[in-house]
């Protein structure tokens, strides 16, 4: 009895270990595109993403120099707890060193992936993202929020915020103060506008931001 329930804890103990790297990546990916939409005050959950778009987008936060210092960092510890013998105080202090940095590396990932998922955001308020003109439906063309986004287009102040399988985010930036303000448009696959928000950029004060940088 007791041989099978040391297989059955070795045993989970392998598959957690097996299925750790997974978590985390997904985690990754999913910090940076909540952080990501939410600098344009889009809520995550209401957005349908696809389980490997998820960890296409983690690698933008795992490549962060913080994530890849703390990932050396545990390597290090493991190939140290793996040389010690057993049973000492140095493999207990390299066990409870290499759990606390196990622990920590979910507090990085996220801290990285807010990081990177500003600068991103920058990018389209800069306008320095792609300038994207998607074919609307025709039928509805003269109502108001079509007119709103054709004149956008016209300015060529159209970027994109992200582009999913059934729908795109778009931001139009103002006249007066691009890097700033904007009104968002949300367009459906079959080129239909079923939303629009206005949007101030989080965390800048002065509305009349130098675009320039």
């Amino acid at each position: 009895m007791g041989d099978i329930i040391s297989t059955a804890r070795a045993a989970l103990i392998n598959a957690v270990i097996a299925a750790l790297p997974v978590a985390i990546v997904y985690f990754g990916g999913w910090a940076y595109l909540s952080s990501y939409l939410g600098e344009f005050s889009i809520d995550a959950t209401q957005v349908e993403v696809a389980f490997s778009t998820v960890l296409v987008y983690a690698f933008i936060p795992l490549q962060h120099w913080a994530v890849i210092a703390l990932a050396f960092m545990i390597a290090a510890l493991l190939l140290g707890l793996v040389s010690v013998e057993k049973s000492t105080l140095v493999s207990r202090l390299l066990a409870t060193i290499l759990a606390f940095f196990a622990v920590s590396i979910l507090f990085v990932v996220h801290w990285a992936a807010k990081v990177e998922a500003r600068e991103m955001a920058g990018h389209v308020w800069h306008g320095r993202k792609s300038h994207s003109v998607p074919v609307l439906d025709p039928v509805a063309k003269s109502e108001p929020s079509y007119r709103q986004f054709q004149r956008c287009v016209d300015r060529s102040a159209v970027r994109q915020i992200i582009g999913l399988p059934d729908r795109m985010f778009l931001l139009c930036r103002t006249e007066l103060s691009p890097c700033v303000y904007g009104t968002m448009f949300l367009i459906t696959d079959d080129g239909k506008i079923v939303y629009t928000a206005d949007r101030v950029r989080n965390g800048v004060d002065d509305g009349l931001e130098d675009c320039s940088h």
